[in-house]
């Protein structure tokens, strides 16, 4: 972790952080560094976690020699360049804006050429204090979105052994139709974001579905979430 004091100590680098870039607009960069202090004191009193914190600190000094440089040297003139590491972190707008076009290019070379639906997921508010108390319940969230989707593509069967999946008597499989015969195939992207707009503790999943899908039975794609959504 990045010890922040170190640094926040000379006026040296101070005058550095203060103009990594021109102040014609605030970045988050500049939001964090205001607000060092209030930051610092929520992680010592262990309201922020160290990743948090760490991703907080890089992003501050994101562009500068304090995360470490490459020096280029000339062979022939002798004229050293030094160019200095970014942070690679998803706070910061211009790392985190070019991690985000890659995964996008990524995602869109293996997407069918096909029409896709934006859907959220999201919890109630009155349940969103038991995922902040224990953090391993978010993976939860991508199996209920996962298996919800499951059982819209798979409407028909659903509606048939809708019964049985919701008896006490019956182990459901923690996939929903994973290990069925003739089911339907669908494709999704899923993403979780842990705060709303509002940037209180809202967790929810951003889900990128394919509206066509592979019929087991028939062995052929079908158009069919724009008919049961």
């Amino acid at each position: 972790m990045i010890d922040i004091y170190n640094y926040s100590n000379t006026s040296s680098s101070y005058n550095f952080i203060q103009n990594l870039k021109p102040r014609t607009k605030e970045s988050i960069s500049y939001i964090f560094f205001d607000n060092l202090n209030y930051l610092r004191s929520l992680y010592n009193s262990g309201k922020l976690r160290n990743v948090t914190y760490d991703n907080i600190q890089k992003t501050i000094l994101c562009g500068s020699v304090y995360l470490g440089y490459d020096l280029y040297v000339c062979p022939v003139c002798g004229k050293e360049s030094i160019i200095p590491h970014r942070c690679h972190s998803k706070f910061c707008t211009t790392c985190g804006s070019k991690k985000t076009k890659q995964r996008a290019a990524r995602i869109s070379s293996m997407a069918l050429d096909a029409h896709h639906r934006h859907i959220v997921f999201t919890i109630p508010k009155e349940l969103r204090r038991y995922f902040i108390a224990d953090r391993n319940l978010l993976n939860l969230l991508f199996i209920a979105a996962r298996n919800t989707l499951a059982c819209l593509f798979n409407d028909a069967k659903f509606r048939k052994t809708k019964k049985k999946y919701f008896s006490k008597k019956h182990v459901m499989n923690k996939y929903a139709y994973k290990n069925d015969r003739d089911k339907i195939i669908f494709g999704s992207v899923m993403t979780l974001h842990t705060f709303g707009r509002d940037l209180k503790w809202n967790p929810h999943i951003h889900c990128l579905v394919c509206e066509e899908a592979y019929d087991t039975l028939k062995d052929k794609m079908e158009k069919l979430l724009l008919y049961v959504l």
